[in-house]
């Protein structure tokens, strides 16, 4: 079942760090040029959730202004006001009635950068929900979910014995979960949890990555240093000659023809954390040879059939349908989209929040090349081996 919904609680005072949070919501302190929690979100939309809920409370209205109904990506954004301050179980008990499947939970003041499909996909017909787990080194007390450990069946489980391991903040949970919600100040970790870990009713799986956390000066400070941690990282893709075999425009899908180990090459981009995304020069569009509405069916059925490999996944595709002696003026205005000019990269930089020093881009012609030295990405032609093979040489 697919997750389409995730909720992120955003309600908090940030008390720890009042110097800050007395003007500001924690989740609104920028890092870099963004808001935490707008780079947060530009990590979540790449798993088109259908809503992201965010459950406010401290200085709510900031958050209803600038994110209420705004759609990004393919995900809608919706605020809840979940009225006076009810703790981190309490706050959910407003989504009861809009939240009819599995759903993800997540801090809006932490980023875990975990793939959740990983969670997403797990099996809990006998359980209520899963949490992510870290192991820390430096852990002594974790004191709102103390000493626990996995059995056999991922089952978390309290031990006597010291453990190392953390909750991570980020949950898939059914819609059971609200049965022991109530509409009052109650704590998802200390009341909610810890009954439903007693009846081992909560799976648990535990990933290698670190938390990054703003909830304490020291920690903001070291986020702030080192705020590229946040953004995405890329692997461009031009189409014709890159994904398919350039036989002059690909009028119909049935020209389609995919070359040697691409799809194989998208799912491993997707393992390896890299958003894929398509820049192409289609001046068919601009010449009349071909309708726009063609062109995204055409990049519809192609973005499918990668998918049936494995799930592998494009994130999103962008295209330049100009041509400057065309005989429709919209198609000869914005010749900045059209390589070698980068109207196509600044978006998409833009739009998923992307570290161009980590990034790449893939292209078979002089005007790709030109496009990414431009927008300082990172250029390799495409060689005569199979894409999944150069694309891991490249970053092996």
């Amino acid at each position: 079942m697919k997750v389409k919904d995730i909720v992120i609680l955003v309600g908090g005072k940030g008390s720890r760090i009042s110097r800050f949070t007395n003007k500001i919501p924690k989740p609104l302190i920028k890092i870099g040029s963004k808001p935490f929690l707008d780079q947060l979100i530009l990590k979540l939309i790449k798993y088109n959730f259908n809503n992201i809920y965010l459950l406010c409370s401290y200085k709510k209205k900031i958050f209803f202004s600038k994110y209420h109904k705004k759609k990004i990506h393919n995900s809608l954004i919706t605020c809840i006001d979940e009225g006076t301050q009810k703790g981190t179980a309490g706050a959910l008990y407003k989504l009861r009635n809009k939240l009819k499947n599995n759903f993800i939970l997540m801090n809006g003041d932490t980023y875990f950068d975990i793939d959740l499909n990983v969670i997403m996909k797990m099996n809990i017909i006998n359980q209520i929900g899963v949490m992510a787990l870290t192991y820390s080194k430096n852990l002594i007390n974790n004191n709102k979910i103390n000493r626990i450990s996995l059995n056999k069946n991922e089952t978390i489980e309290y031990t006597k014995n010291k453990s190392r391991l953390s909750n991570g903040g980020i949950y898939l949970f059914k819609k059971q979960i609200f049965e022991f919600i109530k509409n009052k100040e109650q704590s998802l970790e200390n009341e909610v949890l810890n009954e439903l870990i007693n009846k081992k009713k909560i799976k648990g799986i535990l990933f290698s990555e670190k938390i990054i956390d703003i909830g304490s000066y020291q920690n903001l400070k070291i986020i702030k240093k080192q705020y590229k941690l946040l953004k995405n990282k890329a692997f461009f893709l031009d189409r014709d000659g890159v994904l398919n075999k350039d036989n002059g425009y690909i009028l119909n899908f049935s020209k389609f023809k995919f070359l040697s180990g691409v799809k194989k090459a998208i799912h491993y981009l997707n393992e390896k954390k890299f958003l894929v995304i398509i820049l192409t020069n289609q001046a068919a569009v601009g010449k009349g040879l071909i309708t726009e509405k063609k062109l995204k069916d055409i990049h519809l059925k192609m973005s499918k059939e990668i998918n049936n490999y494995n799930e592998a996944k494009i994130d999103d595709i962008y295209y330049a349908p100009y041509y400057k002696h065309s005989r429709h003026i919209k198609y000869r205005n914005n010749s900045r989209d059209r390589k070698p000019n980068i109207g196509m990269f600044e978006k998409a930089i833009k739009k998923w929040n992307i570290d161009t020093k980590k990034s790449y881009f893939i292209g078979d012609k002089i005007t790709d090349r030109l496009a990414s030295k431009k927008a300082s990405v990172r250029f390799y032609y495409k060689n005569k081996t199979s894409l999944y093979k150069q694309i891991k040489d490249i970053i092996k």
